[in-house]
Formats: structure tokens, sequence, C-alpha cells
């Protein structure tokens, strides 16, 4: 079913083909025997030529004084994270009444200064 579409249209298969080709034209397949096949291997042929060659993007290589700044980004990353230390923080808790009234009461009680004395001297 593909085949006989693009037999009907060959511009269609010209132009889905982004291949990178060479210095010439090579096809893998064989060199058509029927006159129709010869025609739209010349159309696909005449299609290759007026556009022309395809110009991939080259891949840009990176600085070497990048490569290295990143390298010693990611140990200074590492040197902080095993640097760092847990911070304790005493986190407010949402008490029941009855723990509420204790905690008040121990605050009440600090506030005030005991002394015991013993009376066997």
């Amino acid at each position: 079913m593909i085949a006989q579409n693009y037999r009907r249209h060959p511009e269609a298969l010209a132009l889905q083909l982004v291949l990178q080709w060479g210095h010439r034209l090579v096809w893998a397949l064989p060199r058509p025997t029927t006159r129709i096949l010869r025609a739209i291997r010349a159309a696909r042929g005449a299609a290759f030529a007026a556009a022309g060659r395809i110009a991939y993007p080259m891949k840009r290589s990176t600085p070497a004084w990048v490569r290295e700044a990143t390298q010693r980004a990611r140990k200074l990353g590492k040197l902080v994270r095993k640097a760092q230390r847990a911070l304790e923080f005493e986190a407010p808790r949402k008490l029941n009444g009855f723990a509420q009234h204790l905690r008040d009461m121990r605050e009440a009680f600090d506030r005030y200064v005991f002394n015991i004395k013993s009376n066997q001297a």
C-alpha cells in the first residue's frame, strides 16, 4: 500500500527522504526495468539534485576550561554536602488539652526559685 502510493506520488517520497548523501546519489534499489519505475527514479534524482545536499548541524565541542570548572563545582558541592550539619529545632507541636495544661504548669513553676533547707544542722 505504501509503495503503491509512492509510485503514484514520487514527490512525496522525495520530500520524506531526509538522508545524508555522499558526493553522488547511490540508490539501494536495483536498476528499475519498467518505464514507470525509471520515471520515478528520475523524478527522485531530479528532486534531490534540486534540493542540494542536506547540511546537518555540527555539534559544538565544550571548551576544556568549562569541563574543568564543572568538575570543580561538582567536587565543591560534594564537600559542602558532606560538611552540612542537620539543624535540630524544637518544632512546636499541637498538644491536646491536658498536655497543654502540663506545659503551662511547668512554665509557671520555672518562674519560681525553690530553696530546700534541712533542719538538722
